[in-house]
């Protein structure tokens, strides 16, 4: 789609979508002097109806950590900040909500054929094609969800990036939505007509700090034993509040991450009346270790009714 006028108006739904991390595979001691543990796409989905409210929102951002207003707001920057505190204060204004896929590079590559050979062949998919794959995500978990009908128009924005990236996304939607009403278009995320673009990194970043750094576990890619320890294999709607972590001595343990801030106020935007928040609103790859981590779930659950 050519760069040219566009009314957001006739959109029901308008995407901005960023990423954190990046797709290489060359892992070292820390993610900080190899490739990233992890590679995080987040979408902010947003009315336009709203889309002014939202722009006021980011330019609160920006002031509260004084950035000036034709200036990026950056999540690596914000997570360095000392106002980090009062930008998640004015992000909780958003009107909107995200979508995020978290791809576990680590397990990725370690990645061995497995009994469930859908779950095998689509991680490989995802090892070549990550940035294809994980771009489109969010308009594929749209297409899944109760929010748009066949007949809704979606505008998708994406952060610029390389042109053969750029051409592996058009061609996955093109490919697995050929009837579907959506346009598909690039921009930097300094452009002034879409500079919500931030509003995904700052998801997206916050999100792959807290999965990289800030889980109780350790180190990297090691499981979450309490949710394995709560016979979540016969609960079907997989509900996991007052489970193990509720332990007095697990949960003195759990406290410092369950009561995270910054992710949690991220989180509250991945929640929809209708639909779980994992394994719709955010989802991690290698998609079979899902499980492993459904006590991200359950953080959200007890956020919401502490909130």
């Amino acid at each position: 789609m050519k760069k040219q006028a566009i009314n957001i108006n006739k959109y029901k739904y308008i995407m901005f979508v960023d990423a954190s991390g990046d797709d290489g595979y060359v892992f070292r001691e820390t993610s900080n002097s190899g490739s990233s543990y992890s590679f995080v796409v987040s979408c902010f989905m947003t009315k336009p109806e709203d889309y002014a409210h939202n722009i006021n929102v980011l330019l609160s951002m920006k002031k509260a950590m004084f950035v000036k207003p034709e200036q990026e707001i950056k999540s690596t920057a914000l997570r360095r900040s000392r106002y980090s505190d009062r930008v998640y204060d004015e992000l909780q204004n958003l009107k909107g909500t995200c979508f995020s896929l978290i791809a576990d590079k680590k397990l990725i590559h370690e990645c061995r054929p497995l009994s469930d050979r859908d779950f095998y062949l689509l991680t490989q998919i995802a090892r070549n094609n990550l940035s294809g794959i994980t771009h489109a995500f969010p308009y594929i978990s749209l297409h899944d969800s109760d929010l748009i009908s066949d007949n809704d128009e979606v505008l998708i924005v994406i952060d610029n990036m390389k042109k053969r990236e750029m051409d592996s996304i058009k061609n996955i939607l093109k490919t697995t939505f050929s009837t579907q009403k959506y346009d598909l278009i690039f921009r930097d995320s300094k452009d002034k007509l879409f500079p919500l673009i931030q509003i995904a990194d700052v998801m997206a970043g916050t999100i792959r700090n807290y999965y990289e750094n800030c889980l109780p576990l350790k180190p990297h890619n090691q499981y979450c034993k309490l949710c394995l320890h709560s016979n979540i294999h016969t609960n079907a709607k997989l509900a996991f509040s007052n489970q193990a972590c509720l332990k007095p001595k697990l949960k003195k343990f759990f406290t410092p991450y369950i009561t995270h801030k910054d992710f949690n106020i991220v989180m509250e935007f991945h929640q929809s009346d209708n639909e779980p928040v994992f394994g719709c609103h955010l989802v991690i790859l290698p998609v079979d270790h899902m499980l492993y981590f459904a006590y991200i779930d359950c953080l959200i659950i007890n956020h919401k009714k502490r909130s």
